[in-house]
């Protein structure tokens, strides 16, 4: 029997549509009244059919709509006094199915099927509880028999008090619901209880993290998108980790964020929001969080001499990100002395090593990056960096708007690259403020980007020529740029002509930086010449005459002696 039932089940119309309250008033006055725990006669006819498990029918998507109803759930729901027909208005026992209908899908059916619950449940009252807000202040959520059980449900007081405040949530939050932004977006509020239950946070209730929230009370706040929620919501993070927080103040990742970069990082687009992992998952290969943002830095490390240590040879000592740049407070490794730090702080021996064939150490580890001579592929430069010798730092960007971008752009309004006159000038320029600065450049032989500093091979392909820099036209000093620090910590160049490492007007400006061979002034070759040149010759020809003079005098004397002998 329930096979034939199968057969014709695509004749039988179960779906409900938008049934009017009249209608249903007339369903509900039809039927008879129902005890809890029993069911009405006619209930009981329309049981006969749909109490059979393998009742079903084909929605044209290919999925299966069930038409079977357990008789003891119904009996025992909260509307089990309304009857079939008190829902079911379009259906009459002496005309079943009502008419031949096809059914797209399981969802769109439970859908308009659940309209008829506006009837006795109307929108303005479910917004009153914090269970249905924002789902029904969102035309894609769920609909309600999705949630309710179409024919066994349950008083929801005696439910929600049995719940712990995490499961409470989780019963809607664990469905695929969504909410709409303001810019239109659909926001998914779906938590996967498995990734929660796995996080660091076990021990902590949804309302820890998220307060504001209750089972009486559910906060309503309208977010222009997804990304304006992560931000705000990012903040709770601050009531555990206040010192990881002010760390994370400092950094570039801040500082982006507060000039208004809203795809800077915060909190938990590194760690996540439900599902934080322990410290150890972030300090492995795959776990890098990094990579998310970074993908062409992180491909170069992971090549390198550092990312294969540790993903082929095991060597878990072998740096990671977090290891040279920090995790909190993020800066940016090319400003001041912290990636020379950062070597030397595991490469203990390096000085030692380098001075064993390296002439003046110190000042070449001072003057020269370290991925410059590790990193043999890349491509190199000379970054001029602007120094204030009175403070003695680096001179910095602290106006969203760079006057420094402004008066570059009046001394090279053509953007060919600053020549000579025009970086003289600009320092000049510069200091004529009023801060009492004095502005020199401070020059320093590094790799033209972030992507190629990563790239470092192993220390027998490093470069150990001392001609590759210290020969006239050398590859290093074609290329020359000037650097400030800007407001968000990270260096910003200006592109030099690479004349004005050899011009003698760059004397005063680039004396900070001179390489023997690399960077020859030839103007001063020459004087220097002439200045040797006149230092040998003016004793040269004193002595010279002197001898002359003496050699005059002797002879005047013989002459003498001879008249009068």
């Amino acid at each position: 029997m329930a096979s034939s039932r199968k057969k014709d089940s695509t004749t039988v119309g179960t779906a409900v549509g938008a049934a009017t309250l009249v209608l249903f008033l007339v369903g509900f006055m039809a039927a008879p009244a129902a005890t809890a725990g029993s069911l009405s006669e006619e209930d009981g006819m329309c049981l006969s059919c749909h109490s059979d498990e393998g009742f079903e029918k084909a929605t044209a998507n290919g999925e299966t709509l069930s038409l079977h109803v357990r008789g003891e759930a119904f009996a025992n729901s909260v509307h089990n006094w309304a009857g079939c027909t008190g829902c079911h208005t379009d259906v009459e026992l002496d005309d079943h199915p009502a008419a031949e209908r096809e059914i797209n899908s399981p969802r769109e059916y439970a859908a308009q099927a659940s309209r008829v619950c506006s009837q006795c449940h109307s929108d303005a009252n479910l917004k009153d509880g914090p269970e249905h807000h924002a789902q029904v202040s969102n035309a894609g959520g769920p609909a309600c028999a999705e949630c309710h059980k179409a024919h066994s449900i349950e008083k929801m007081g005696p439910w929600k008090a049995s719940l712990e405040e995490t499961a409470y949530c989780l019963a809607c939050h664990g469905r695929a619901a969504s909410a709409q932004l303001g810019n239109g977006e659909s926001h998914s509020l779906f938590i996967d209880e498995a990734g929660l239950r796995k996080s660091v946070h076990l021990d902590h209730e949804c309302t820890d993290c998220h307060t504001g929230f209750s089972k009486e009370s559910h906060e309503m706040r309208a977010f222009a998108s997804a990304r304006e929620h992560s931000i705000v919501r990012a903040e709770v993070c601050r009531a555990c980790h206040e010192d990881k927080f002010e760390q994370y103040r400092g950094s570039v990742h801040a500082a982006l964020l507060d000039g208004g970069d809203l795809a800077a990082p915060v909190c938990t687009d590194c760690h996540g929001s439900h599902s934080v992992g322990p410290k150890a998952g972030y300090e492995t290969i795959t776990g890098l969080p990094c990579k998310k943002c970074h993908e062409t830095v992180f491909d170069a490390y992971a090549a390198s001499v550092h990312g294969q240590a540790r993903s082929k040879l095991g060597h878990i000592e072998a740096p990671v990100c977090a290891d040279c740049h920090r995790a909190h407070d993020v800066s940016a490794a090319s400003v001041g002395d912290r990636l020379r730090n950062a070597c030397l702080g595991c490469h203990t021996g390096a000085m030692t090593a380098h001075q064993a064939w390296l002439p003046n150490t110190e000042r070449h580890l001072e003057v020269v990056s370290c991925p410059a001579c590790h990193a043999p592929a890349a491509e190199r430069r000379i970054d001029l960096r602007l120094y204030d010798s009175v403070a003695q730092e680096l001179v910095s960007e602290q106006e969203d708007v760079s006057p420094f971008e402004n008066q570059v752009r009046s001394v090279d309004a053509n953007g060919n690259g600053l020549d000579a006159m025009a970086l003289w000038k600009l320092l000049r320029d510069f200091d004529r403020d009023g801060t009492g600065r004095k502005t020199t450049l401070r020059g320093r032989l590094e790799v033209r980007t972030g992507v190629e500093a990563h790239r470092l091979s192993d220390t027998t392909k490093a470069i150990r020529d001392c001609d590759s820099c210290h020969r006239e036209g050398a590859e290093p000093f074609q290329s020359v740029a000037v650097s400030i620090v800007g407001p968000d910590g990270r260096p910003v160049h200006y592109g030099a002509q690479k004349e004005v490492l050899t011009s003698v007007i760059s004397v005063d400006s680039v004396g900070g930086f001179y390489a023997v061979g690399g960077t020859r002034i030839k103007l001063l070759d020459v004087l220097l010449v002439l200045a040797l040149f006149g230092g040998i010759s003016v004793p040269i020809t004193h002595l010279t005459v002197k001898w002359l003079f003496r050699k005059f005098l002797k002879r005047g004397a013989r002459e003498d002696a001879s008249k009068n002998p």
